[in-house]
């Protein structure tokens, strides 16, 4: 960040500010020192919680600077998900936006959690951000701690695994470092990137830590608008761009204005989600000159797992042939393609589950066991389902683990299931995930009905749910009521088989 000096670091859209690494470094630098001043170790984590402005990678930065884990929220989270995430890493500081602090402070409250509440702003009895960027004395002396190994973790992300509940995930230093390799190699950023989502994400993690790795910039946005965006292209010169299938959708419906130029931008990726063929030859065909493509990755290994190399002919060759492609494995990451029920090794074009092994794997789940995500020979388990063709480009299909995705969201079946059983009507409930072209999936409860309670109806049940849930577990892909459940003969629900019956129209 030094050597970067006066480029900017930062375009600071909401507010049309440029903000250099130079003085953004002079912040980092401030508020590491300040937390020094807690004397917190590696076995602390500090919390952040807030949408995107001019400091909040600030503290995220400043953990990094002195090998303290940081694990951040995302400010749209509910308040059961926000407690039952401050459970999981019991932080000891949190930076906090001002719309968020009362959350925060009732959800801390709840999890029996006494932590530092740093809030972005003024609120009465916390501690003011603005404060921490005092000027000190020693500030032009600062340099990061040097952690004791790089397999030392880093960050906590926050994600479901195979199933259950959301854990936080161990992220080495060495992890970050090698995944920001494979986004330099891979891709011709250029100098200017616009991501929308929050450092709740990977994807966020590593756009902040290579862009500040190769001294680029990225446009800060605090929410996705998609007629904004076509304009943010032309207005910055962007040169590469991450979004979603959804925002992605929201790009297409919008269309593009007229006489606008984006000549700049030389890559545009979408990855947290499956991308149809047909939205991938619209976004194409809106972004002539621009290569237009899927990633797929995951947090348990620090973010990129197959990716196509923009600066490779034969990979530019490829991807054009393959629309539906999520491209090659990416450095530093073993795979293998494994049928789940035998174990054996599948060949080209034979679906199977994808494992992995990498030095680039998680430590494993904050205070959790993690032995279950990998197999007996040590490979992590990815619980999706792949396949690779006979040029080693891969192939997302399903999901083998009961997580579902709605619109890049995790969705935890369990955590609805165990709202569905809270209402007197329901016997036994299933959540399974219907496709959706744009939004990915919409949970669906399969549920049977106890005896005296045959009257109730969909719509309330339902209801039942989004009165009590988050949006993204909104009951959107229905209802259906039924007598049987399939079940394996050790009592576990078949829950492929379920949800074949139901795409089949056989439920």
């Amino acid at each position: 960040m030094k050597n970067y000096g006066d480029r900017i670091a930062q375009y600071i859209e909401d507010t049309d500010e440029e903000d250099t690494y130079e003085n953004l470094l002079t912040r980092c630098i401030r508020v590491a020192i300040w937390l020094k001043s807690k004397e917190l170790t590696n076995e602390d984590v500090v919390t952040l919680c807030s949408k995107n402005h001019k400091d909040s990678c600030v503290p995220f930065i400043a953990c990094l600077f002195l090998g303290i884990p940081v694990a951040s929220l995302d400010p749209m989270l509910s308040a059961m998900d926000t407690t039952h995430l401050l459970k999981e890493v019991r932080p000891k500081i949190l930076f906090v936006e001002s719309k968020s602090v009362r959350l925060i402070d009732d959800c801390l409250t709840e999890a029996g959690i006494d932590a530092e509440v740093v809030v972005y702003g003024e609120i009465e009895d916390h501690a003011c951000f603005q404060e921490l960027l005092t000027p000190q004395e020693d500030e032009g002396e600062f340099q990061p701690e040097v952690v004791a190994s790089l397999e030392e973790t880093a960050i906590v992300l926050f994600s479901s695994g195979t199933t259950g509940l959301p854990k936080g995930i161990m992220i080495s230093h060495y992890a970050l470092l090698m995944q920001c390799q494979n986004m330099k190699q891979s891709e011709n950023f250029g100098n200017v990137m616009l991501s929308y989502a929050t450092l709740y994400w990977i994807s966020t993690v590593i756009i902040l830590t290579t862009m500040t790795y190769i001294g680029g910039a990225r446009v800060i946005c605090s929410k996705f608008n998609p007629k904004q965006t076509w304009l943010l292209i032309e207005k910055y010169q962007i040169t590469s761009m991450f979004i979603p299938p959804s925002q992605m959708a929201e790009l297409i419906a919008c269309g593009r204005p007229e006489n606008l130029d984006t000549s700049k931008l030389h890559c545009c990726i979408s990855g947290g989600a499956s991308v149809s063929e047909k939205q991938m030859r619209e976004i194409r065909d809106l972004l002539p000159g621009t290569f237009v493509f899927q990633m797929y990755g995951q947090s348990e290994i620090a973010g990129i797992i197959t990716i196509f190399n923009s600066n490779d002919v034969k990979d530019v060759l490829l991807l054009d042939k393959k629309p539906k492609s999520v491209g090659k494995v990416v450095a530093g990451i073993c795979c293998k393609v494994v049928n789940p029920d035998t174990e054996e090794l599948c060949g080209p074009n034979k679906n199977g589950e994808l494992r992995l092994k990498s030095k680039m794997s998680m430590n494993g789940y904050y205070g959790r066991d993690s032995s279950e995500s990998y197999d007996s020979d040590g490979w992590l388990r990815t619980g999706d389902e792949v396949y690779y063709d006979e040029d080693k480009c891969f192939y997302v299909v399903d999901r083998i683990k009961e997580m579902l995705k709605y619109r890049s969201w995790h969705v935890a079946p369990a955590m609805i299931e165990q709202i569905l059983m809270t209402h007197p009507a329901v016997s036994k409930s299933v959540v399974i995930g219907v496709p959706h072209e744009t939004d990915g999936d919409h949970p669906l409860a399969v549920i049977i009905l106890n005896e005296n309670q045959k009257d109730v109806t969909e719509e309330q049940i339902a209801d039942y749910v989004a009165n009590k849930a988050p949006d993204r577990m909104k009951l959107r892909g229905g209802i259906r009521f039924s007598k049987y459940i399939p079940m394996t003969p050790s009592g576990k629900i078949k829950r492929k088989e379920l949800r074949d019956m139901v795409l089949n129209g056989r439920l």
